[in-house]
């Protein structure tokens, strides 16, 4: 619920507020929001969305009693998972990640590397995953230019974007040095699987148009980082 909360607020207002209908803009009241009622004014229902990252929270919540994130127990991992879980939510949703998430998951991010291997690896990986993001960064700015120049157009769609340097650098914190090398690694390999994938079904299904497919990176770097802590 707090999931969903967070991703239905944060992307429009940056605060927590209450949450408004999609549709009408009319706001839900407390009981019709928790209790996953259609809107008031408009009667529209709630998005499927709503009710995936619901059963996808339980199952992971399930997940955690026999396979524990880095030795911490339940409710110790519950505030990470929550954090994580709204990030792939709002960049899936509206490929973005928000100034206050970044600032609150460095904050959350270090003070859990903190726990998990002390100051000096936590602080290593996040400048090891800033400094690789940004790498990416440039290089993705400076291919969309080529490309551009070359069809003649602007292209505004980039391979990364400035979230994913922002969220390269809070889950190096998390990951620490060289765990953040790693979680990179395994981002860029399950993207590129994924992508190929998804590129063959637009062009058996003649909807392949070059730079409109583009996909949120911050999910795939968000897994990555889970599965190195438990290689």
């Amino acid at each position: 619920m707090l999931i969903n909360y967070l991703a239905d607020v944060l992307p429009q207002t940056r605060r927590l507020t209450r949450p408004t209908c999609p549709e009408c803009e009319r706001a839900y009241t407390i009981k019709d929001y928790l209790l996953l009622q259609s809107c008031a004014g408009c009667g529209r229902t709630r998005g499927a969305r709503t009710f995936v990252v619901l059963v996808l929270a339980i199952l992971c919540s399930l997940a955690l009693q026999f396979f524990p994130f880095a030795n911490l127990n339940f409710w110790a991992t519950l505030p990470l998972m929550v954090f994580l879980g709204t990030l792939v939510v709002i960049d899936m949703e509206h490929r973005l990640v928000l100034t206050e998430t970044s600032l609150f998951g460095l904050v959350l991010c270090l003070v859990y590397g903190v726990i998990l291997r002390g100051l000096g690896k936590t602080l290593l990986g996040g400048l090891g995953g800033l400094l690789i993001m940004l790498a990416f960064f440039f290089t993705g700015m400076l291919f969309s230019k080529i490309i551009g120049k070359l069809r003649g157009k602007n292209i505004k769609e980039v391979a990364f974007g400035f979230g994913d340097v922002a969220a390269g650098t809070f889950l190096g914190l998390l990951t620490g040095w060289p765990g953040i090398i790693g979680a990179i690694i395994l981002a860029i390999l399950i993207f590129a699987a994924f992508s190929i994938v998804l590129l063959l079904g637009l062009i058996l299904s003649k909807k392949y148009r070059a730079f409109a497919s583009a996909q949120p990176f911050v999910p795939f770097l968000i897994l990555g980082t889970i599965v190195i802590f438990y290689l």
